[in-house]
C-alpha cells in the first residue's frame, strides 16, 4: 500500500514541478539502477525534497527529515508513507542512524542535505559530519545533486545529478568527526561547483 501512495505522491510532485516551474533535469542517468547510494543536495527551500524526489525515477527515495515535522500526527502519517526519517539535528540518536542504515540496505536511495538545514541565495553552509558517517557505515556511494532556481513560480529550476563518489577506502578506517566533516564538505564542494557553473 505504502508503494502505491508514494508513486501517487510521487507522480503529484513530478506534476507540481512540471507545471509551475520551467524544471529540467540533467544526469539522471547517474543514479545507479542498484547498489548502496546516497543522494546529497544543497537545500534553500522547502520545495527541494520534492525537486529531488521528481528528478529520481529509478529508485526509491528516503529523505532524512528534522524531527519536528512529525510534530503534526496528519503531516507524520504523510511523511511515513514517503519514507521520510526524522533526525534529531542536534544530536542524532544511534536508532536514528540505524534506521539510516537499514534503509540502504534494503535498497533505498537516502535523500540527505549535508548542511543540515536551509541556506537561502547563493550561500552555502559547512556540511556536516553526517553524510559521510552513512556513507562508510552503509558502504554508500554518493550521488552529489546540485538544485539550481530561484524557487519563484514559473522560474527554471535545474537539477544537476553529477556522477556518484565512492566512499569505500574509507570503510574499514577509523575516522574522527573532523575526517566525516572532510570528507562530508568533499562531496558539498562538488555541489557548489556544478551550483555556480550551470
Amino acid at each position: 500500500m505504502y508503494l502505491s501512495f508514494y508513486k501517487l505522491v510521487l507522480n503529484v510532485f513530478t506534476l507540481y514541478s512540471k507545471v509551475f516551474f520551467k524544471y529540467e533535469v540533467i544526469g539522471a542517468e547517474n543514479v545507479p539502477n542498484e547498489g548502496n547510494i546516497i543522494l546529497a543536495a544543497n537545500h534553500k527551500s522547502n520545495l527541494d525534497p520534492i525537486f529531488v524526489a521528481s528528478a529520481v525515477k529509478n529508485r526509491k527515495v528516503a529523505t532524512i527529515g528534522k524531527k519536528e515535522l512529525f510534530d503534526n500526527k496528519i503531516l507524520a502519517s504523510i511523511l511515513n508513507k514517503m519514507y521520510v526519517i526524522p533526525i534529531d539535528r542536534d544530536n542524532p540518536g544511534i536508532a536514528t542512524i540505524k534506521t539510516i542504515l537499514k534503509k540502504i540496505k534494503e535498497g533505498y536511495a537516502i535523500g540527505i542535505f549535508p548542511e543540515g538545514t536551509r541556506v537561502k541565495g547563493n550561500e552555502f553552509a559547512e556540511a556536516k559530519a553526517g553524510l559521510a558517517l552513512f556513507a562508510t557505515k552503509g558502504k554508500a556511494s554518493v550521488v552529489p545533486i546540485s538544485i539550481i532556481s530561484n524557487y519563484k513560480l514559473f522560474s527554471k529550476v535545474t537539477i544537476y545529478i553529477d556522477k556518484p563518489i565512492s566512499f569505500e577506502e574509507y570503510y574499514k578506517k577509523k575516522l574522527s568527526a573532523e575526517d566525516y566533516e572532510r570528507l562530508s564538505q568533499d562531496v558539498l564542494e562538488v555541489i557548489k561547483d556544478n551550483y555556480f557553473k550551470r
